[in-house]
Formats: C-alpha cells, structure tokens, sequence
C-alpha cells in the first residue's frame, strides 16, 4: 500500500482497511479511489451487497434526491449499517454479512429489482464502492459510512423485513 494516500487516513481507516479486504489487489483499489473515488472491489469476501432501487423502499425518488432524504428513508424502515447509493441509476448498496446470498431469497427479490451479489454463487459479482470520504454527489457516495466498531454490516433479516412491507404495501395500494 502506497502510504500517504488520501483514502487511508483519518478516523475512517479501519472502515478503508475493512471495504479493501474485498479488493482482488490493494494497491489497485487504493489507486482507484484516489483517482476516481470509486474502487471495484469483489463482493463475497468482507460482505455481499444487496443492490435495491430507491422505489423498492417505497419512494418515488429519482437520481437527483439528496442524501439526507435518503438517510431519512433508512431511519424510516430502521435500516442500521452501511449503505452507499449509486445517484446514476437510483440503487442502494447494503452491505451485509458475506454468505448472505446463500440464504437470500433471490425469486421474489429479483421481481422487484432487488439482487444479493456474494461469493456463493458461480460468478464473481463486481462492486463498484466509494471511498469512505464520499458522503455526497456527485457520482456514488455513502449514506451510512461502514462503522467497524458499532455495526459492521446491515442486518439482511431487517432489510428483508422492510422490502416485504413495502411490496405488500404497493400491492394494496395497487388494488385500490
């Protein structure tokens, strides 16, 4: 690792040090945040990825809503740990245990846009994940930054539990 890069100071190098435990190579990942605040790193190792567009939760919000509206939906459905969001196509991140993708219930997600990336599956599921010091647009950035002391990963029971209300909500709001 190249010392003095902008991505590994501050308070916020453990959660750096835990996001690159998902890098395929360090160095690599460093460079990318550095140049583009973006790293690809791999999902399956240091957490799965749940990806959730916006109107899964139960918003009608497009790319250009701000992010502490965002922060407030979360608080909404009681959703703790980090998340990033991806302002270019309106999806959520929740990073949440790896292994979470073999028990997550990929059918009756997927109707509704939602898909669990990890290591169990036959393929390698790429994420593209900001540096911990995007908090804000343009391009992705972090709702809830990773917190390795407090709540490392989202719990997927509670993400679930908040997509499934949310889907029987629309459909009574639909049948209307």
């Amino acid at each position: 690792m190249r010392a003095g890069t902008t991505s590994l100071t501050g308070a916020r190098e453990p959660a750096t040090l835990w996001l690159l435990g998902a890098a395929p190579d360090v160095e690599t990942a460093v460079a990318e945040w550095d140049a583009n605040g973006v790293a690809v790193l791999v999902a399956g190792r240091a957490w799965d990825a749940i990806r959730v567009p916006y109107g899964a939760l139960g918003v009608d919000f497009d790319g250009l809503v701000r992010p502490e509206d965002l922060r407030g939906m979360l608080d909404k459905h009681g959703l703790a740990g980090p998340v990033f969001c991806d302002p270019y196509r309106a999806y959520l991140y929740f990073l949440v245990p790896p292994g979470t993708d073999r028990d997550w219930q990929h059918g009756a997600m997927a109707r509704a846009g939602v898909e669990c990336f990890g290591g169990h599956s036959e393929y390698v599921h790429h994420v593209g994940v900001p540096r911990v010091d995007r908090t804000d647009r343009p391009g992705p950035h972090w709702l809830v930054t990773p917190d390795c002391t407090a709540r490392q990963h989202v719990d997927p029971a509670v993400l679930l539990g908040a997509l499934e209300k949310q889907s029987r909500k629309a459909g009574r709001d639909g049948a209307r």
